[in-house]
């Protein structure tokens, strides 16, 4: 199944959120994030690689 390819613009943006995002709710340093923080934060960014559209900001 073929994935629709999105401008880089739109992607970068939604990764910029998902950043942003994660770094208001678990804090300014990575290093003090629990496991399951970093998975829900990885998760994030993989879900706006394949739809930039699904990320909405807290």
């Amino acid at each position: 199944m073929a994935t629709v390819t999105q401008p880089a613009d739109v992607v970068e943006d939604a990764l910029v959120r998902v950043y942003v995002d994660a770094h208001r709710e678990f804090g300014p340093d990575e290093r003090d994030w629990t496991p399951a923080q970093v998975r829900k934060y990885l998760l994030r960014i993989d879900a706006a690689r394949i739809d930039p559209g699904s990320v909405t900001t807290l």
